[in-house]
């Protein structure tokens, strides 16, 4: 009953998705092709994050994201409604089979998956979802521990997407909270489950629209592309097991805005590029990081477009950068004021001012210069000065942990991204690493059309300039801080990769054998991605996160056991006083998604980050055991109640067996309410 609940929500949002699609680029005289919800989607969230400011700026009460919600919904609906017949013939189409086959597979995919709860992301984010929901001012809290009265991180605090997140787990569950009836939906299992299949059906309508738009002759070829892009590149674990986090939707975003930049080259059509500021919107309200993965895709929209002298080039991208500036102005205004006040005064005056006759003859001026000196300025300037600042940094700030040795570390082994190297791949991703590669150097020679030359010069920039070891380091400091590796997802993504692809396709088109060879692999690669992942060689897919999922509940993604101990300390926290701060000390995953309310004193944040403990000693004591690590002797378990007493702590969920000290400890002043066979629930005395 649960899922359909979250189904039916699902439905009418892809539903009203469509509608505001189909609305929009009918009012742009914009061709339809293919599905319009990816776009509708893009549009319903920039609208959402700027109504959303006014509550992350000034901390307002989650009324308001209420409110702003149903305003961004009735507005859809009317738009759904208006356009209802169109609405039901996007969607009952034969390509819509194919997107509800990739959705089935997703969902059996990530029923047997774990979210590694403990180790990754995802507490933050699901905290982020439920303690939000209902909170009388928002974002004031530690995203981890739940500590309220004061905002964690100004990187996280202006992303829509989770708000609405929120609003969907309030909204799901409205006949709980406004009349007091069961049938309450865990939060969890929204966010994860919710989100997780809105983003399969955008990101497979996507991928069919993109394969679809270059109408390719060999119909069996564009079936193996469609195999290979929907069941390996939009398989990797973290677009499954990860699929509700808002990076996930990042790197569809950015796809989303290289494909309708190609598009507006191709197609000529001067109203698409109104619809770039509402997807680089969108990105922002998914990801912080997006501001920089937007950044490089329109430095090189603007260097291709300053080069081949595109009148009106400064004015379009300024109508690109639009959300970015408002997003950045937010931002400082909250981190520096003095930096925030000079980013509103010089927007201000340019947005505004753009039609006076002295800003036009600036405007005028400084796009003159640039297309004079476009490759003098981003081909030696701009690269050769990256490349000094690094050096700089590198030699005379040796303390800056993102230097040359930066470059080459596995970021793969903390971050949701593949290695193209060949250094750290597996035999099965490096056989596409081949194939990508081989792309690259025939787009580079190939390269005819505009928009193909637009590719190509994206390809170059992001190689020279903004994943060149020797320009990483000022990149980092100037831009992007350490994930400057993400700009991959620039040089390969869905989209990039489908050209890739194509051009490969092209070469021995006419050679029938590697023709045939080129589509086995394609093939090849998914059927072995995925049966490596479930017979558990480490060359899938997905394989760690399938073999977690084992021991993991499908619908909630926690262990039984830990399952179970939360839902007993819920019951028993009906009678706990509303007005009292609840104090835990937690080894179980996820209670705080369960119990948002609660301020856990560690969580497994503190076992990477040894300086934000709030005491050494105690977390110590508290602490989880695990199998790899070295056992002390010398930790004082006897303060155990001494520290229980001094943190006003309510409740404890132990592992009793990975940390039998505590237990024992605890038992003089904590009565056991309730005992797994591996967690403890134990209440002060």
């Amino acid at each position: 009953m649960n899922m359909i609940k979250i189904l039916l929500v699902l439905i009418s949002l892809i539903g009203i998705f469509t509608g505001v699609g189909i609305a929009i680029l009918d009012k742009l005289n914009i061709e339809r092709k293919g599905f319009a919800a990816p776009i509708g989607f893009v549009v319903f969230l920039t609208l959402l994050q700027l109504l959303y400011y006014p509550a992350q700026i000034f901390n307002l009460s989650f009324n308001w994201i209420i409110g702003s919600s149903f305003i961004v919904l009735i507005i859809g609906t009317l738009l759904t409604l208006k356009n209802i017949k169109k609405v039901v013939e996007n969607l009952l189409r034969k390509d819509t089979l194919i997107v509800l086959g990739v959705f089935i597979v997703f969902i059996i995919v990530f029923s047997k998956l774990f979210i590694d709860i403990e180790f990754s992301d995802s507490p933050m984010y699901l905290n982020y979802i439920s303690q939000n929901i209902n909170i009388e001012q928002l974002n004031m809290f530690n995203l981890y521990s739940g500590l309220p009265g004061a905002e964690w991180d100004g990187l996280y605090l202006y992303q829509g997407y989770f708000h609405f997140a929120s609003f969907l787990c309030w909204l799901i569950n409205i006949p709980f909270y406004l009349l007091g009836k069961p049938g309450y939906v865990e939060n969890i299992m929204i966010s994860t489950w919710g989100l997780g299949m809105l983003y399969s059906l955008i990101s497979s309508m996507f991928i069919v629209n993109i394969i679809k738009y270059f109408k390719l002759k060999n119909k069996w070829f564009e079936f193996c592309l469609l195999f290979f892009t929907l069941f390996y590149s939009n398989f990797y674990y973290w677009r499954v097991a990860f699929s509700f986090y808002g990076n996930t939707f990042r790197t569809l975003l950015a796809t989303m805005l290289i494909f309708y930049a190609y598009r507006w080259l191709k197609e000529e059509n001067e109203n698409i590029k109104y619809v770039i500021p509402f997807i680089v919107g969108a990105g922002l309200a998914c990801s912080s990081s997006y501001l920089f993965i937007s950044f490089a895709i329109l430095y090189c929209l603007a260097v291709y477009l300053f080069v081949i002298k595109k009148e009106r080039t400064f004015v379009d991208m300024s109508i690109f950068v639009l959300p970015i500036a408002i997003y950045a102005t937010v931002m400082f205004c909250r981190t520096n004021i003095y930096i925030g006040a000079a980013f509103l005064i010089v927007f201000s005056t340019y947005y505004l001012g753009r039609f006076t006759r002295p800003i036009r003859k600036l405007i005028i001026n400084i796009e003159e210069f640039l297309f004079n000196n476009a490759k003098l300025i981003f081909f030696i300037v701009v690269p050769v000065a990256a490349i000094l600042f690094s050096a700089y940094i590198n030699f005379f700030k040796p303390e800056y942990l993102y230097n040359y040795s930066y470059y080459f570390q596995d970021h793969q082994k903390y971050d949701m991204v593949k290695d193209y190297t060949f250094v750290y791949s597996f035999w099965i991703d490096n056989i596409m690493n081949a194939l990508r590669w081989i792309g690259v150097i025939l787009v580079i020679i190939y390269a005819k059309t505009k928009e193909d030359k637009f590719i190509k010069m994206m390809i170059l920039l992001i190689l020279f300039v903004f994943l060149n070891p020797l320009t990483t380091t000022a990149i980092s400091y100037l831009i992007a801080s350490n994930v400057f590796y993400r700009t991959v997802e620039v040089l390969f993504n869905p989209f990039t990769e489908l050209i890739l692809l194509i051009y490969i396709y092209q070469a021995i088109q006419w050679q029938k054998l590697w023709q045939w060879i080129f589509e086995f692999i394609l093939i090849g690669v998914v059927i072995l991605g995925h049966a490596f992942s479930w017979l558990g060689y480490e060359e899938g897919l997905y394989t760690f996160y399938f073999i977690g999922g084992k021991n993991t509940e499908s619908l909630y993604k926690i262990e039984p056991h830990e399952f179970k101990s939360i839902k007993f300390l819920q019951e028993e926290l009906k009678n706990h006083p509303q007005d009292d701060q609840l104090t835990i000390i937690s080894q179980v995953n996820g209670v705080r998604t369960f119990i948002p309310e609660a301020y856990q004193i560690f969580t497994s944040r503190d076992y990477f980050y040894p300086f934000i403990r709030v005491d050494w000693v105690f977390y110590d004591i508290t602490r989880r055991h695990y199998d790899w690590e070295e056992k002390y002797d010398d930790i004082p378990y006897e303060r155990a109640c001494e520290f229980i007493k001094d943190y006003d702590v309510d409740y404890s969920l132990i592992r009793y067996w990975e940390n039998p000290e505590f237990d024992k400890e605890t038992d003089k002043c904590m009565d056991t309410l309730f005992d797994s066979g591996i967690v403890k629930v134990k209440r002060s005395k």
